[in-house]
């Protein structure tokens, strides 16, 4: 297990701070250990979304056939790209 370096403060209101302590207290958890744990499980559930995508084998023949399809050429979006964006123009 790697050491702990790092640090966080965290402020809450007078309610968050009731509810958290009532969870310590029916789960037996120091507060620390508490939020570290909620903080890691939600911030994994977050990346998840954009790491994995969980498709049925049907789900899956229909995205690659939509990927496998061939490239169309759509001359709005083609004129739209060719013009300089809004950060690119000068003032």
């Amino acid at each position: 297990m790697s050491t702990k370096t790092e640090r966080w403060t965290l402020r809450v209101t007078p309610m968050q701070d009731a509810i958290v302590r009532q969870a310590l207290r029916a789960t037996g958890k120091s507060l620390n250990e508490y939020v570290v744990n909620c903080a890691i499980a939600s911030a994994a559930d977050d990346l998840a979304d954009r790491r994995v995508f969980a498709l049925s084998s049907d789900e899956w023949d229909q995205l690659r056939a939509i990927l496998d399809q061939p490239a169309r050429h759509k001359p709005r979006l083609e004129t739209l790209l060719a013009e300089p964006s809004v950060l690119e123009r000068q003032q």
